[in-house]
């Protein structure tokens, strides 16, 4: 109930509670500090995990560079 009472969410596709970004950097810092206090103070482990990046547009592969030989000649 703790994690449910400081706003979390369960992903079951990421077996993972998760904070809504709704509550800003400064909130979740706030509510994950508290969290990990009450958890640990009953002997439950916690560990932390940056979200998935989110998808974007993939930036198109680099074009191959012509390089000079030098040096050579026929």
């Amino acid at each position: 109930m703790t994690l449910y009472a400081h706003g979390f969410q369960y992903h079951p596709h990421q077996a993972a509670f998760l904070l809504p970004t709704a509550y800003g950097d400064s909130g979740r810092a706030l509510r994950v500090h508290s969290v990990v206090q009450q958890l640990t103070a009953k002997g439950i482990g916690v560990n932390l995990r940056h979200s998935a990046p989110t998808t974007s547009a993939a930036l198109p592969p680099a074009s191959p560079k012509a390089t000079p030989s030098a040096g050579r000649t026929r």
